[in-house]
């Protein structure tokens, strides 16, 4: 049977009405779940579209609409970089398509990202522009070697498989050469879909491990708590049957096993009736004797002897 994790599911995330601009009226964007999949599916409409409708998409369209474009995903992960420390807030991220000036790259553009007042981990410069100039042109040059530097610093504070860690070294394989490599493009794909996996389930998962460490814990500390009561339980045994050896001299010693468990069960019983009870019934004579007559015999015989002296 299909458990609720493993069930696809469609959820519509935002629904945009549009001016009409290339005949679209509507854009809509969804996302689709199941398992660990989480995947995003845009869709465009050249008429309106009432939320009742979008829910009621196929599957194949979705499928054909999902939205696999790299400049997309290197776009979200630098905005997503500038809302922490490593990129200004006034820094542009965009793209660029069609006939371009020469020099200027086609793709994503990322402008008014040099800061020198940015700093490490440590409290030290990230860049200075004496080590940008070294890159030389293009600009994308200088901005894949800064992200090399951003993506090390995440390291050396010891965030690598961050979500940080993960937009910069997305960014770092955009501008790392131009054009783009295959084995890069095909890295930044398995990188953004495990960053999407991470912010889908890793908190679920986190507070899991952590409630199963923590019961894992508690049973430990119960199993060792049992066993300093266990071993306290035939201590006191081992004591009190020295007290009846002496008390009743070589009659009891002589005595079988199985006799010697019976005296000591009813004398303990009598002294400490609470604390040699399981599920509110006694311990039985097998207890007394594997624990205490068979286990402990050399103990209940030195302190016998201790006790002659």
């Amino acid at each position: 049977m299909e458990s609720e994790f493993e069930r696809r599911v469609s959820e519509l995330l935002r629904s945009d009405k549009l001016n009409g601009a290339l005949g679209i009226s509507q854009m809509a964007q969804f996302q689709l779940k199941a398992g660990i999949s989480s995947l995003t599916s845009g869709l465009a409409f050249f008429d309106e579209v009432d939320d009742e409708a979008l829910e009621q998409v196929p599957d194949y369209v979705l499928s054909d609409s999902l939205e696999c474009d790299l400049d997309a995903i290197v776009s979200i992960c630098a905005m997503m970089l500038k809302q922490g420390k490593y990129l200004p807030d006034n820094a542009e991220v965009g793209s660029r398509h069609g006939a371009l000036p020469e020099g200027v790259r086609d793709g994503v553009y990322v402008e008014g990202w040099e800061d020198y007042s940015i700093t490490d981990c440590r409290g030290e410069q990230l860049y200075t522009e004496v080590q940008l100039d070294l890159f030389g042109e293009p600009p994308s040059c200088r901005l894949g070697a800064a992200f090399w530097l951003i993506v090390q610093d995440i390291c050396n504070e010891g965030r690598m498989l961050s979500e940080d860690w993960y937009h910069a070294r997305i960014v770092l394989e955009y501008f790392r050469e131009y054009p783009i490599r295959p084995e890069s493009a095909f890295l930044i794909g398995m990188l953004y879909k495990e960053l999407c996996v991470k912010e889908q389930y890793e908190g679920d998962l986190s507070e899991y491990y952590s409630k199963l460490a923590e019961q894992q814990e508690s049973r430990k500390k119960g199993t060792e708590a049992t066993k300093r009561k266990a071993e306290e339980q035939r201590d006191f045994c081992v004591r009190l049957f020295a007290k009846i050896a002496l008390e009743a001299g070589p009659r009891i010693m002589m005595a079988p096993p199985e006799q010697q468990a019976r005296e000591l069960r009813r004398r303990v019983l009598e002294e400490r009736p609470a604390d040699f009870q399981r599920a509110g019934r006694p311990y039985s004579e097998a207890w007394f004797l594997q624990n205490v007559i068979e286990d402990r015999r050399l103990d209940i015989v030195q302190m016998i002897e201790a006790s002659r002296r």
